[in-house]
This record gives C-alpha cells, sequence and structure tokens, in this order.
C-alpha cells in the first residue's frame, strides 16, 4: 500500500511560489474557478515532479493531458521533449494555454470534452476531476496506451486498489483490475491544490493488461454479481444466470457453480474467479 500524506515534503516556499504564478495567471487572464467543473489548479512542486517521475516522458512519447488547466504539468512534460496534447473544456483556460504554449512546437492544445474526444497517445495523465473521474478511468482503459498516471479523489484510489474481503471491494474494482494493473504511488492533501477542494488527492498509476476474452460477457456476470456483494456468491450467480438465460442459466450455473468455494460471499471472490466464470459464458 501507501504511507499518509507520501510526497508532500515539498518545501513551503515551491508551493508559495507555484500558488503564486497560479493566482497570477488567474488574475491576468480572469479566471474564475468553476464549481460545475471541480475545477482546482495543482500548486505544490512536488506533486507534479512526482507525476513526472511516474510518467518518465521521452521525447518519443504522445502524452495526452486531461484537464490541462493552466498548463503547470503540460508545462513539466514539454520540456522533456514529449508531445503534448493538452485538453481543456473550459474556453477560458483554453486561451490561457494557448498563449502560454504558442512558442512549443510539442504542445497542442485541443478545447473540448475528453468523454467526447478522440485523442490518441501512448501515455495519458492529468488530475482529474471527482465528479468524472470513473467515466475518465474507463474511458483511458479503452485506449491502446503503455501507461497511465493520473491523480484522483483518494477514496477513489482506495477502492480500485483493494483487495477481495474488504470494505472498499466492489465492483469499480474488479472491473479495474480485469483491465490494468493499478498502484498507488502518493497521496496529497487538499493544501496541494488551489482553490482548496474538499477531498484528498492520491497519484494513480495504470499498465494495461489484456485479460478479459469478451468484455460485453465479464462486465454484464460483475454487474450482476455486485448487485448483491454480501450475499452467497453461489447464490447470487444462479438468480442472475437465471435472469440473463432463462432456462439455459440453470445448465450453465450447474456447469460452472463449482469454481466458486462453497460458502464465499460476492465481495471475496477474486479478480480471477470472475474472469474464470466469465470465460465460461456465452454472450446473454
Amino acid at each position: 500500500m501507501f504511507s499518509p500524506e507520501k510526497g508532500n515534503d515539498s518545501p513551503p516556499s515551491c508551493r508559495k511560489s507555484l500558488l503564486g504564478d497560479t493566482i497570477r495567471l488567474m488574475k491576468k487572464y480572469g479566471i474564475k474557478p468553476k464549481r460545475r467543473l471541480s475545477q482546482s489548479f495543482v500548486v505544490d512542486e512536488n506533486l507534479l515532479r512526482m507525476l513526472v517521475e511516474n510518467i518518465q516522458p521521452k521525447p518519443s512519447d504522445v502524452i495526452v493531458e486531461i484537464g490541462a488547466g493552466l498548463g503547470a504539468l503540460t508545462l513539466q512534460l514539454a520540456q522533456h521533449g514529449s508531445r503534448v496534447k493538452a485538453v481543456e473544456i473550459d474556453p477560458a483556460l483554453v486561451k490561457v494555454l494557448k498563449d502560454r504554449f504558442s512558442h512549443f512546437q510539442n504542445v497542442e492544445v485541443v478545447q473540448g470534452d475528453f468523454m467526447k474526444l478522440y485523442v490518441e497517445g501512448n501515455i495519458f495523465t492529468g488530475n482529474i476531476p471527482y465528479h468524472v473521474s470513473t467515466p475518465i478511468v474507463f474511458k483511458i482503459l479503452e485506449q491502446n496506451y503503455d501507461k497511465a498516471v493520473i491523480t484522483v479523489q483518494k477514496e477513489v484510489a482506495e477502492r480500485i486498489v483493494s483487495e477481495p474481503g474488504s470494505k472498499s471491494y466492489g465492483r469499480l474494482t474488479v472491473s479495474v483490475k480485469a483491465r490494468a494493473e493499478p498502484h498507488i504511488a502518493g497521496l496529497f492533501p487538499s493544501s496541494s491544490f488551489y482553490p482548496r477542494p474538499k477531498v484528498s488527492h492520491t497519484i494513480l498509476c495504470l499498465r494495461p493488461s489484456k485479460n478479459i476474452e469478451n468484455i460485453r460477457v465479464f462486465d454484464t456476470l460483475v454487474r450482476v454479481m455486485f448487485s448483491q456483494r454480501n450475499r452467497l456468491a453461489r447464490t447470487v450467480l444462479k438468480n442472475g444466470l437465471k435472469r440473463l438465460y432463462g432456462e439455459k442459466g440453470i445448465q450453465l450455473y450447474s456447469n460452472i457453480s463449482q469454481l466458486i468455494p462453497e460458502g464465499k460471499r460476492v465481495f471475496e471472490l477474486s479478480v480471477q474467479d470472475f474472469l474464470k466464470l466469465a470465460q465460461l459464458l456465452p454472450n446473454p
């Protein structure tokens, strides 16, 4: 796991410097953070450093930055020679980015909602707004990418990396771990952002893994099983297969129920348990 507040050891002067730069840019362009977009800007140099250390940007990389904001991370990545696609939904911030990076040939500012765009790259990064963190994570997992290094709400990251049997283990955990190898690189307090949000954030790293043979079957199975996460897994599976497949579901259950240890509840099943079950099921 990770140690509390890991990575939050940057000198106060560093944080004040970035905070000062952020406030000056906001005043210059008349930027007023929008609550509906969960806008907060990174003001912690150490958070930026840890993002870059985990990204390990190279000139050959094409990095998609989601929610580029005022361009603090964009600048760090561009200075390593990577090609950066800075995606930003807010037109006011797009103007800031285009002004700041007008002389950078390796920075492309992309205006729009990442969830509605198709932007290619081998690395995905960004400080993800908490109100859309889960949809964005799943959109990243659908891409052809090498790795993703993002900041998300602490609770979301903990759910993603949790283990079977724990309170936070659930549908999100299984769905992500079947598609990627996640780990937490650091935890940062709300003071690392301005305006200060109400939640702490973590740096979450993802590397793709191709475990799922039939995504539709797997996702349907996981959804049905976790609709009753605390019940006995065999009971939930039996009832779920009957609903999905009708009379055929009874035979399917008899064929695969032995894969579930007797007495185990849904939240105690491992990711591999779900993968094995899904491999033996046809499309519903």
